[in-house]
């Protein structure tokens, strides 16, 4: 219990923080990034000051990461994702529609890696569609994505899912590897994106205002994304997946009680219950996971 106590401790911090991630991203976009181009910056800022102690490991003879390309790109991409949708929906909406991953890591598993449902999985398939089905249709009656920040936000929990798994198929990458995986393939998805015609103003910044913001995304990256990043994945390799699970629900909460708090958006009856439901199936199929019940 001692030696797991600080990984508990990390780890909690870290998804906690993480659950304010929105935060930087409206701040840079209110500050004259248009949507798609402070989502590059968030993650190019971080692979370019990594950078030299890649090319140092490099010369070293020691894994940078470069060559996790699929994983950095499902991970990365769909943090990528996830980060243009808080900048087009309501915050909590893009959380609630990103977390519904039990849903699609369920299907993934029954589909492609052949696996039987659970009674656990099973419960969370049904609180996750019905999250789902709350949050889409709970205040038009109808449930499909009501702008491109719902659409983005659903496309980044299924890819989050399929990346997720193929991380766990690949458990002996280092952590350096992974954070600089994540950034720099994540920085090239965010690319594309930034290229799109999402939004009204997707102009790439004049160089005063780049200028003007690179302190500021400094700042973030060796004060926020890189260190809460790190302890993530370092608490991530000492701590059961059961249990793990569990202490990850607090990027939801936490993510969503902030945007309730610190937005004007609407968070109403919809929005708590449709909380509760996402956050109650990821609860429900890590814990089911653990107690290993029987198989239906």
């Amino acid at each position: 219990m001692t030696s797991q106590r600080l990984p508990i401790i990390v780890t909690i911090v870290a998804a906690s923080a993480w659950g304010l991630f929105w935060l930087p991203l409206r701040a840079f976009e209110a500050h004259g990034l248009a949507a798609g181009w402070a989502t590059l910056a968030i993650f190019v800022t971080p692979a370019v000051l990594m950078l030299p102690l890649a090319v140092l490991r490099f010369a070293r003879n020691l894994p940078t990461g470069v060559g996790n390309a699929t994983t950095g790109l499902l991970v990365g991409g769909a943090v990528a994702l996830y980060s243009e949708s808080v900048l087009h929906t309501d915050v909590a909406r893009a959380l609630i529609l990103f977390y519904v991953t039990p849903v699609w890591s369920t299907i993934l598993e029954v589909t492609l890696l052949k696996r039987r449902l659970t009674a656990s999985r099973t419960t969370a398939l049904v609180l996750g569609l019905g999250g789902l089905i709350t949050i889409l249709g709970g205040r038009t009656g109808v449930p499909v994505p009501q702008n491109a920040g719902d659409a983005l936000a659903l496309l980044a929990g299924m890819v989050w899912a399929y990346g997720s798994m193929q991380v766990r198929a690949n458990p002996a990458v280092g952590i350096f590897e992974t954070v600089f995986s994540f950034f720099l393939y994540g920085g090239l998805v965010a690319f594309v994106i930034a290229r799109l015609p999402i939004g009204v103003n997707n102009h790439p910044p004049g160089w005063a205002e780049l200028v003007g913001l690179l302190p500021w995304l400094a700042l973030a990256t060796v004060g926020f994304l890189i260190p809460v990043m790190w302890g993530l994945l370092w608490g991530s390799k000492h701590i059961d997946a059961g249990r793990l699970g569990i202490l990850l629900q607090m990027e939801a909460v936490v993510g969503i009680g902030s945007a309730a708090v610190l937005t004007d958006e609407p968070f109403g009856l919809v929005e708590i219950i449709g909380t509760l439901l996402v956050v109650g199936a990821g609860v429900v199929d890590v814990a089911g996971e653990r107690t290993g019940p029987g198989r239906i």
